[in-house]
């Protein structure tokens, strides 16, 4: 784009949107003559030190301008070399946790890349004056390029005029004063010094030999005369440390081939190399040093990207690339100059600094959400570890460099957070493809089989108002006190909060909300219907819940002594008595009837004999599965529901201190922590595969192990031993891991002759679950084989009209929100039965307003700890007080705002585009009802109705001309698409535009053409309204969307589907609202 198209974007998007290239104002960097990070780098003033590296970040001017918006002040400009007409690989970057690439160099020719780096160079100091920053601090920036990859190419006349260009752009800037002084001549007098760069790092390839790289930088440092510095590769500490910190971190699946460390510069070499090269750059007045580190060349075991070859970066590179710093600090005595770029964050730049690197560049960090704003982070990360070491400037900070880059280093490779299994739970995506339109989804509300509104509740709980919180909670969820202690959470395993550091704790905040939220629900009119529910735990007490807030009459039939299903009999520990109650009182309090001990005899379908209109059965699976060994029905033997049920009577069913848990599920666990605390001993839990394959939660799995238990793996048990009567040993064999099952987890197999005992006082059996066959006896209804019910699975509907089948007894063993969620689906669907509306039972709180959502954009910039709630310490476990305390109210409200509100803005895609081609506009929500027409007989017809409904105020436009394909936005999308290809693609170069055959969409003045399938259509603003022609019709509708006009053109066959002209204005519309700066031009109309 030209300059000076370039400038009247940045002036037009300031004043209209208070951003720069989407780079909010509130993100800006405000400079500091007196910051404690400022420095002196090859002689130059440099306010920050800290940066992109070279890579996507800085191949073009508005990447440069974002990042030295955000506090970048040290430039790493793409590399160059003499192939500058490369075809790069699509997609070419992957970054779902570690990072990686295929691109090597800049995408541009060398003339363009320098013209790139100028019009970046002069933007800035023109910013630095508009911004207000003159007079209170210098630009304070360094622009540093690179060059590869051989003597000869870098020779070349190409290259070598590339480099002239930037270390004296007298000329090109001469022109740019030209513009600034008819066009914008408030900046005409801005001093822009022509030399843009007085530094260079050398960037090799793989294999390239020693004295190749030591000739290449004697010719920059004595025939350029440029302060020089050479990328070094990770493959310098050898393929067995590397591979030793790789897989110490738990990152075995990255394949690490030989070739590259047999190929790359050895590490003697390399000493040897650095010490020749300082001594030439010494007497010229030079500085020499290293870049570390290069990315690592792996095999490419993901198959996202093409190509045999990947490059890793991030996470895992960084202790590699800390190593590399500390064995050549220790070689160099400390007096290596470093530039530091491997796996950089805000958490840990402050310790690559003040371990003597004299800068720190980054890439992986900021291709995820955020972006280019979390930069503001790293800065005040730096002065705050500075001030609390009294460090007055980076050389005193720096002070101990080879001490504490000796700690620093063995830290890293023991630190959790570089480990694999810190980000264990994936990207946080939704199942449903990208539309074009309308794609801002929370994946926490996606993945809640309930809906629950968490971003809602979470912003209540934010602005102290709990009483909000609860009641969105009540809206979805009908057992808020079991559902905080109990819940699976996979809310949180897609939460956006893992690309950042952590999810938000979800539970914990719905458990504070119902715990210190009070809402009271009105009384429903009664509507004259009666239904019957069997069973009282989370299933049927949620088909409660929502059938009486609709005006029925409900009954509930439980077999037990008391409601509330296995949350009833959990352990204390984890879900107290009272909580379960106080859920249970909520809903009775709505007027329905609960008959505990009450089981239903005969088939359900007597109950509509009965009077009733409809019946729901939520019996779940009462009974133990058992595993059919010797020796299971003998004394000191139970399934695990019984003895849990057991302990809750007050009895206690343990016969010593030696209790073996079979199992790996959750009972299993509440089991044996209940053992724990009934004996006095660690109980032992026996599972066939081994704990990374275990169903139970997590933390609980955690819990069980923190207390003192033990787990044995890989273990099936195959006879249970009494002797006098009494439970004596476990025999099992040992198991090895197989091939993958249906669920996915490798299958256990027995190794023969392996069997050895556990000794056992108590066997408790943790296998599963079964239903209760005399519920069904003399039924109609059509059972599976396994003796769950069938259902339809869209109502939950059995085979007997009017009675309806949920939970466990449908599904098999499952989680409590799951169970309420089928709870849910029936009472909706036994009232469309019964024809009365569903109601809500509380309605919603209000949203965010704009305040409340600017603040949430700062969030989104800032990686931000969880406020976990406490725990008992463990002396404190002995009895069942609940393990787990409540949030406090600042804890909670600390906690909620971490929450990025992804129902209200999604934005990932514009964040994580290092070109920033991703725009969010805003346009006018609409809902139609349009005609399809078809041609009949010469006449234009209506052939049916469709209804068009784009109702998110927030959008997505892709500007196709700063898109290279990289996929970057693909892998942080929410849905399952590419927003490069999917969103609706605006060309600002008409040639383009023209070359496209779908998706592309041009705008001049008042007009916007689109083509889809090779056809081309146009729609124009009119008076009143707009006007739409695509060849074959000329439509005209009035500004709310509604058709006014229709004209036959062409006759054509098939339907038109007019929703693509709704679409069109709303673009154009958006665009004349959200981006009146953007370079189109043209009159209305054809």
């Amino acid at each position: 784009m030209p300059f000076e198209d370039l400038l009247r974007w940045v002036l037009g998007e300031l004043e209209h949107n208070g951003s720069i290239f989407g780079i909010p104002r509130e993100h800006f960097f405000r400079p500091r003559v007196d910051a404690p990070y400022a420095t002196r780098v090859f002689g130059r003033e440099v306010l920050t030190p800290v940066g992109p590296a070279a890579g996507p970040h800085t191949q073009l001017a508005p990447n440069i301008v974002c990042a030295w918006l955000c506090g970048a002040r040290v430039i790493e400009l793409k590399t160059v070399q003499i192939l500058d007409r490369l075809e790069i690989p699509r997609p070419c970057i992957d970054v779902p946790d570690e990072g990686y690439n295929v691109e090597w160099s800049q995408e541009l020719s060398l003339q363009a890349s320098a013209t790139e780096y100028i019009k970046a160079w002069a933007l800035i100091h023109i910013l630095h004056r508009l911004l207000g920053y003159e007079g209170h601090a210098p630009v304070g920036t360094l622009f540093n390029m690179s060059v590869g990859y051989d003597l000869a190419g870098i020779q070349s006349g190409p290259v070598t005029r590339f480099m002239e260009r930037l270390t004296d752009a007298t000329a090109e800037l001469d022109e740019i004063r030209e513009v600034l002084k008819h066009a914008f001549p408030q900046f005409a007098d801005v001093d822009i010094p022509a030399q843009i760069c007085n530094s260079v790092t050398l960037s090799t390839m793989h294999g390239c030999p020693p004295d190749e790289i030591e000739r290449i930088g004697r010719y920059l440092l004595e025939k350029r005369g440029l302060h020089t510095l050479i990328k070094l590769n990770p493959t310098l500490l050898g393929r067995e440390e590397v591979l030793d910190i790789l897989h110490g971190l738990g990152f075995r699946e990255i394949p690490v081939p030989e070739e590259p460390f047999r190929q790359d510069l050895q590490y003697p070499e390399a000493v040897e190399c650095i010490r020749r090269l300082q001594s030439v750059a010494a007497p010229r007045g030079l500085s020499f040093g290293v870049k570390l580190s290069n990315t690592l060349a792996v095999a490419n075991h993901r198959g996202v990207l093409p190509g045999e070859t990947i490059y890793l970066s991030g996470r895992p590179l960084y202790p590699i690339a800390l190593e590399l710093f500390r064995r050549l600090a220790r070689d160099f005595s400390g007096g290596l100059l470093v530039s530091f770029s491997a796996g950089i964050d805000a958490r840990n730049v402050a310790t690559v600094l003040s371990c003597g690197a004299r800068w720190v560049t980054v890439v992986t960090d900021l291709l995820k959400p955020g972006g280019y704003t979390r930069l503001g982070q790293y800065l005040e990360a730096i002065e705050a570890e500075m001030d609390r070491r009294g460090a007055r400037t980076l050389d005193e900070f720096a002070r101990d460099t080879l001490a504490q880059l000796e700690e620093a280093a063995v830290q890293a490779r023991v630190d959790p957070r570089y480990r694999k299994d810190d980000h264990p739970c994936g990207l946080p995506k939704v199942d449903s493809p990208l539309e074009r339109f309308d794609c801002i989804a929370a994946p926490c509300v996606a993945h809640c089989p309930l809906g629950q509104d968490v971003p809602r509740y979470a912003a209540r709980i934010a602005s102290g108002d709990a009483d909000g919180a609860l009641q969105a909670v009540l809206a979805h969820n009908p057992l808020p006190r079991i559902t905080g202690l109990a819940c699976p959470h996979p809310c949180e395993r897609r939460c956006t909060r893992n690309v950042y550091e952590e999810p938000v704790a979800i539970r914990a905040l719905k458990r504070f909300a119902a715990a210190r939220g009070r809402v009271g629900i009105p009384l429903a009119a009664r509507v004259g219907r009666r239904v019957a529910i069997v069973g009282g735990g989370p299933s049927g007490l949620a088909a409660a819940f929502f059938l009486a807030c609709s005006g029925v009459e409900v009954t509930v039939f439980e077999a037990g002594e008391q409601a509330g299903g296995l949350p009833a009999i959990a352990p204390a520990f984890r879900v107290p008595r009272e909580a379960v109650q106080a859920d249970v009182a909520r809903i009775a309090e709505l007027g329905v009837e609960i008959r505990c001990g009450y089981p239903v005899a005969g088939p359900p379908e007597r109950l509509l004999e009965e009077g009733y209109d409809a019946a729901y059965l939520a019996c779940g699976l009462p009974r133990d599965a058992r595993l059919g060994i010797p020796g299971e029905d003998g004394p000191g033997v139970y399934g695990a529901l019984e003895w849990l049920r057991r302990v809750g009577r007050g009895e206690r069913p343990v016969t010593g201190g030696q209790v073996l848990v079979i199992g790996g599920g959750n009972s299993a666990i509440d089991v044996a922590r209940t053992a724990r605390r009934l004996t006095g001993h660690p109980a032992t839990v026996v599972y066939r595969r081994t704990q990374s394959e275990m169903p139970a939660d997590p933390e609980e799995v955690a819990a069980l192990l923190e207390e003192g238990n033990r787990l044995v793996e890989l273990a099936s048990p195959v006879q249970v031993l009494h002797h006098e009567g009494r439970c004596v040993a476990l025999v099992c064999l040992r198991n090895r891991l197989g091939a993958p099952g249906p669920d996915g987890r490798p299958r256990p197999e027995a190794l023969p002759g392996s069997e050895f005992e556990l000794p056992a006082d108590t066997v408790v059996l943790a296998v599963g679950q079964r239903p209760d066959p005399t519920l069904f006896q003399g039924s109609r209804m059509a059972l599976r084989a396994d003796g769950r019910v069938a259902v339809d699975p869209e109502t939950g509907e059995t085979s007997i009209p009017g009675v309806f089948a949920g939970g466990d007894i449908v599904r098999g063993p499952a989680t409590i929100v799951e169970a309420c969620a089928d709870g849910r689906r029936a009472a909706e669907a036994i009232c469309r039965r019964l024809g009365i509306p569903l109601r809500a039972p509380v309605p919603l709180p209000a949203a965010l307003d704009r305040a409340a959502l600017q603040r949430v954009g700062r969030m989104r910039a800032r990686k931000e700890s969880r406020r976990e709630p406490g725990r008992l310490p463990l002396s404190a476990r002995e009895g069942f007080a609940v393990v787990e305390t409540v949030l406090d109210p600042q804890t909670a409200q600390e906690e909620a705002s971490r929450c990025l509100q992804c129902s209200s803005r999604c934005d990932r895609c514009v964040d994580v585009c290092p070109n920033r081609a991703n725009l969010a506009y805003r346009i006018t929500p609409l809902r139609r009802r349009l005609p399809v027409l078809r041609c009949q007989e010469g006449q234009l017809v209506v052939a049916g109705w469709e209804e068009v409904a784009i109702v998110q105020e927030r959008q997505i436009l892709h500007l196709a001309d700063w898109c290279n394909e990289c996929g970057n936005c693909a892998t942080f999308c929410v849905h399952v698409g590419h927003p490069y290809r999917e969103k609706p693609r605006l060309f600002l170069e008409e040639a383009a535009f023209l070359r496209e055959k779908d998706n592309a969409l041009w705008l001049a003045g008042d007009l916007i053409r689109r083509r889809e399938q090779g056809r081309e259509m146009a729609l124009w603003l009119d008076a009143g309204g707009f006007r739409f022609d695509d060849g074959r019709v000329r439509l005209r509708f009035s500004f709310e969307g509604e058709l006014q006009e229709s004209v036959l053109r062409a006759p054509f066959t098939g339907e038109i589907s007019l929703r693509p002209a709704l679409e069109m204005w709303l673009v154009l519309q958006g665009v004349r609202e959200s981006f009146p700066f953007l370079p189109v031009t043209g009159a209305a109309g054809p």
